[in-house]
C-alpha cells in the first residue's frame, strides 16, 4: 500500500553547511524537513577538521554567484556569528598583520614571470577559525538542535530514493522513510552527492553544465617544517602557475599536528586529511590540487575524476590509495614496503599518519596519475620549497588520489533558483561554494529566496 506523503513548506536535501543554515533561517517561519542519508549532522565539513575561511575570496565565486564583496562580507560575518554561538573556537589565526607581510615579501621573491610564461606564487592571507575534527560534529550538533528548537525537522540515516514533480507544482521527494512534497526544495547534497543529484535535477529538466575539477595529491611532511608559516596562517593558501603548462595549482586544507585518513567513495577511495583539537601528531599534511578544464571533445569533469581515482586506485592494487616518498618520485623509482623507512635515503625522518598498510600501497603516482597533472605537482612542490625549505625533503610522502568533486555547475537566479519553479541549489555539491563557510552562505541566500517567492522576504 502506498503512504500518502507528508507536506512540508520546504524540503532540504543534505545537513551539512548549507542545509543547516538556509533551515536555521526558515525554520521559524516556514515548516522545513532536513534530509541527509548519514547519521549525524555537519555534512563533509562536520567529519574533517572543520576550518572556518572568514574570506568572499575563499571558497566562493564572486563572480558565479553575482556578489559583491561587501554582500559577500555581510553574509561572512553571520555565519561566523552562528558558529560562535554554537561553540566554534573563538581563536582566531590570521590576524598578525607584520608576520604576514614578512611572508608575503618572502613569496614575492621567488616569483619569475616572463613574457613567455616563467612560474608565479601568490599567498592569499585569510582569517581562519579551527574547529577541529574531534568537535566540529559537536558545533553540527548544536546547530541542529536550534533548527529543531525554532520547529524544523531532521531525518538522518534517510536514502533518498527519487525526486518527482508532483501535482500542483510540489516537488516530490520519495525516501526509505516515505515520500514527502515540498512547495520548495533546496538541494544541498554535499560533494559525495553531486553526481547522484546531477541525474536526478536533468531528469526533473534542470540544465547543468560543467565546471573545473580539482586533481592532486595530499602531501604530508614533519610539522617542524611547517610551523614557521602555520603559526602565522592556519592554513596557507597558495596558488601557483607552473613553469611547464602555465597550469594553476593551489595548496588546500593544511593540517597543522594532523593526520592523513582514507576517505571512501561508492566505487573509489580518496585520501583526505584533518587535526583534531585536542591530540596533535608530530605532522603536518595539506592538499596539492591541479585545477583541471576540459572543453572538446569531453566536458563531464565529474566522469573524469572518477575514471583518474578508479585507475589510481587500480594501481594500488585494487581499492587502495598510492603513497610515494618523495626522493622516490624525483628519483624516477617506485616505493616499495622494504624501504620505506630507509635511512640511507633519508626516509627515517619522517613517519607517516597513514603508512603503507591494508588500503595504503607504496607505489608510482606516475603510473597513477595523467604526466601533465604529475609534472604540475613536482612542479609545485618545488616551488613551495623555495619559500618554505624542507618541504621537498626525500622522507615527505606524497599520497594519490586526492580529487574534489565540485564541478557540476547549474544556471541560477540570484537566490540559487534553477530554471525548475521552486527548486534551488546551494553548496559544494552545487558547484556554488568550496567549503563551510561558503556552503554557509550558499545556504542563507537560497533561504532568502524561498523567504521571497513565499511572500515573507
Amino acid at each position: 500500500m502506498t503512504r500518502s506523503a507528508q507536506h512540508f513548506d520546504v524540503v532540504i536535501i543534505g545537513a551539512g553547511p548549507a542545509g543547516l543554515f538556509a533551515a536555521l533561517t526558515l525554520a521559524p517561519r516556514l515548516r522545513v524537513l532536513v534530509i541527509d542519508r548519514k547519521d549525524r549532522p555537519g555534512g563533509a565539513g562536520g567529519a574533517t577538521d572543520g576550518k572556518l575561511n572568514l574570506s568572499p575570496h575563499i571558497g566562493l565565486d564572486l563572480d558565479e554567484l553575482r556578489l559583491s564583496e561587501e554582500a559577500a562580507e555581510g553574509y561572512i560575518a553571520t555565519v561566523d556569528r552562528v558558529f560562535l554561538e554554537h561553540g566554534a573556537d573563538p581563536t582566531l589565526h590570521g590576524t598578525d598583520a607584520g608576520r604576514i607581510q614578512g611572508w608575503l615579501e618572502r613569496v614575492s621573491w621567488v616569483r619569475r614571470r616572463t613574457p613567455k610564461g616563467g612560474w608565479d606564487i601568490t599567498l592569499v592571507p585569510v582569517r581562519q577559525r579551527h574547529m577541529g575534527s574531534d568537535f566540529a560534529h559537536q558545533v553540527s550538533a548544536a546547530l541542529a538542535g536550534t533548527i529543531r528548537r525554532r520547529g524544523g525537522m531532521l531525518l538522518l540515516e534517510t536514502e533518498i530514493l527519487d525526486l518527482r514533480l508532483g501535482e500542483g507544482g510540489d516537488l516530490l521527494v520519495d525516501t526509505s522513510r516515505g515520500p514527502f512534497h515540498g512547495r520548495f526544495l533546496l538541494a544541498a547534497p554535499g560533494r559525495e552527492g553531486a553526481y547522484w543529484f546531477r541525474e536526478k535535477a536533468r531528469a526533473l529538466g534542470v540544465e547543468t553544465g560543467h565546471g573545473a575539477i580539482d586533481i592532486g595529491c595530499r602531501v604530508e611532511v614533519a610539522s617542524a617544517v611547517y610551523d614557521e608559516i602555520t603559526a602565522v596562517l592556519y592554513d596557507p593558501k597558495l596558488i601557483f602557475t607552473t613553469p611547464t603548462y602555465q597550469d594553476r595549482t593551489r595548496t588546500f586544507c593544511t593540517n597543522p599536528g594532523g593526520r592523513v585518513r582514507v576517505e571512501q567513495h561508492q566505487g573509489f577511495r580518496l585520501v583526505n586529511g584533518d587535526a583534531l583539537k585536542a591530540n596533535k601528531t608530530a605532522n603536518t599534511n595539506f592538499a596539492l590540487l591541479n585545477t583541471v578544464t576540459m572543453t572538446e571533445p569531453l566536458q563531464d569533469t565529474t566522469a573524469m575524476g572518477q575514471q583518474v581515482a578508479r585507475f589510481a586506485n587500480f594501481w594500488g592494487g585494487g581499492e587502495s590509495l598510492i603513497c610515494q616518498r618523495w626522493g622516490d618520485l624525483m628519483a624516477g623509482r617506485r616505493s616499495k614496503r622494504q624501504g620505506f623507512y630507509s635511512a640511507s635515503l633519508g626516509f627515517d625522518k619522517l613517519t607517516p599518519t597513514l603508512p603503507p598498510g591494508p588500503g595504503v600501497t607504496p607505489g608510482d603516482i606516475s603510473f597513477a596519475y595523467p604526466g601533465r597533472i604529475v609534472r604540475n605537482l613536482q612542479e609545485s612542490l618545488e616551488l613551495l620549497a623555495r619559500v618554505i625549505p624542507g618541504v621537498a625533503h626525500p622522507s615527505t610522502v606524497i599520497y594519490v588520489p586526492e580529487i574534489k568533486f565540485y564541478d557540476v555547475r547549474y544556471p541560477t537566479s540570484l537566490d540559487l533558483e534553477t530554471g525548475v519553479p521552486g527548486l534551488f541549489v546551494a553548496g559544494d555539491g552545487a558547484g556554488k561554494s568550496r567549503g563551510i563557510v561558503g556552503a554557509a552562505v550558499n545556504g542563507l541566500m537560497a533561504a532568502e529566496g524561498i523567504l521571497a517567492r513565499a511572500g515573507l522576504g
